[in-house]
């Protein structure tokens, strides 16, 4: 599996918050939603709300302007 919001990783000091952690946390979900045992569409679900709230919490962290750049360097 890729990894999930790469981006967030070019932003300054980004190591000093608990960004990367909720990243991975997401990441994880989704690790979870792949296992043929589990809730799929719950998981995906709740991943993809944390995955709008991280990137909602970096634009009030960042500018705007900073995690456009960073975002267009992954495509």
């Amino acid at each position: 599996m890729k990894k999930i919001m790469p981006w967030l990783d070019l932003l300054k000091e980004v190591n000093a918050t608990d960004f990367p952690a909720r990243r991975d946390r997401i990441a994880a979900l989704m690790r979870q939603a792949a296992e043929p045992s589990s809730n799929a569409a719950h998981l995906l679900a709740e991943a993809y709300v944390e995955g709008c709230k991280l990137e909602g919490d970096a634009k009030a962290h960042w500018s705007i302007k900073e995690i456009e750049q960073a975002q267009l360097c992954f495509g």
